[in-house]
């Protein structure tokens, strides 16, 4: 059975599902995981491309992380936070905080603010 961020994330962001051929097979929390990094390491390059269209699909894809993140259990959340955000934040430096906060919404900025100062 799969896990509401594999189901979610395949329904509205199916080309980072896609990215993961062999997505199916894997554990459940492992896939969700990979899943989740995969998409980061997708915004990430969208975000570096600087194109407008670009950086409008990382705030679509932000938007869908952002629902799994407040609608989510404990689970769902830590996963967000330690493969997504964290990934995202690996990169951050003064010039793009303001970028990424831009992209994100409101909800999804705190959790991302929390993951930095954390690491």
């Amino acid at each position: 059975m799969k896990t509401k961020i594999i189901n979610t994330i395949q329904q509205w962001a199916p080309e980072a599902a896609r990215l993961i051929p062999d997505l199916d097979t894997l554990d459940d929390s492992i896939a969700d995981y990979l899943l989740l990094h995969k998409l980061a390491e997708v915004c990430s390059q969208k975000i570096g491309s600087g194109s407008e269209d670009e950086l409008e699909c990382v705030q679509e894809i932000a938007k869908v992380i952002n629902l799994l993140y407040q609608g989510g259990n404990q689970y769902t959340r830590n996963a967000i936070e330690n493969e997504f955000l964290t990934a995202l934040s690996f990169e951050e430096s003064p010039g793009s905080l303001k970028k990424h906060m831009d992209l994100f919404p409101i909800e999804l900025r705190k959790g991302y603010i929390k993951t930095i100062l954390e690491n």
